[in-house]
């Protein structure tokens, strides 16, 4: 008697409990909430089936219309979508990622700061993308697929833009008073209308104008905030120390 791989699945695999991470099964698409409960954030095991085409079309839709009104959460969701294809995982864009792509393509002025920002960030490190260097690319395979010539041409044109923009990427680390990483502290480029968070090591990773001065405000909730002017520095560590200053509540007197 035949039995279908994903019949055999069910019955013989013990189920798990329920949580936010999706079972990737190719017999069906995900169709469960990818946003957070409480916060209505997207996912981020979610954010990957969506790159990987593995929602529902519902979902699918749920997410282009959260990606169209996030836009720190796109650019973030783009360049994960290289991320994975580096790491040699299947994913293929639509919907919104789709779309990008073909903008990126055929309007590079408009989209030239989310170029910049998606090369920098590394979001083409994993790909064959070397416009505007002297790197050969006789070498390379070329294929005839009609999903990668659109992503190679995109990528073509986010590098173009972004040795216009001439960029650099700023890392470095944030740190409290005892040496520890600080989680979530933020540093802003105002000028540029740039911010990033720290990671759970207290990394970041911030793009900025290249051999110019930027000033950075690094910050963290009940810590002194810092502003610092750098100029070439492609790193950059700071210690953030708690705030000492806080105000003391004056008593209010009524009159009667």
């Amino acid at each position: 008697m035949y039995i279908h791989a994903c019949t055999f699945d069910r019955i013989l695999l013990p189920r798990r409990p329920p949580d936010h991470t999706p079972s990737h099964s190719p017999c069906m698409k995900l169709r469960a909430n990818p946003f957070h409960p409480t916060t209505g954030d997207l996912l981020p095991a979610y954010r990957d089936a969506y790159l990987r085409g593995d929602l529902s079309l519902a979902n699918t839709e749920a997410v282009d219309a959260y990606l169209k009104t996030n836009s720190s959460q796109a650019d973030a969701t783009l360049r994960r979508f290289y991320e994975l294809k580096g790491q040699g995982q299947h994913v293929r864009p639509v919907g919104w990622v789709q779309r990008q792509f073909e903008m990126i393509r055929t309007e590079p002025q408009r989209f030239r700061q989310r170029a910049a920002a998606l090369l920098v960030g590394s979001a083409l490190l994993g790909g064959a993308v070397f416009a505007g260097t002297n790197t050969p690319t006789e070498n390379f395979p070329v294929t005839a697929d009609a999903t990668t010539s659109a992503e190679a041409e995109s990528a073509e044109a986010l590098a173009a833009n972004a040795a216009a923009g001439r960029v650099v990427t700023m890392r470095g680390r944030i740190l409290n008073e005892d040496g520890q990483p600080l989680v979530g502290a933020t540093v802003l480029d105002r000028a540029n209308r740039r911010g990033v968070s720290t990671d759970r090591e207290g990394n970041y990773a911030i793009v900025v104008p290249a051999n110019q001065a930027t000033q950075l405000q690094y910050a963290y909730a009940g810590y002194k905030e810092e502003e610092v002017l750098l100029t070439g520095k492609k790193s950059y560590d700071i210690t953030l120390l708690p705030r000492t200053d806080a105000k003391t509540k004056k008593p209010h007197w009524w009159q009667f």
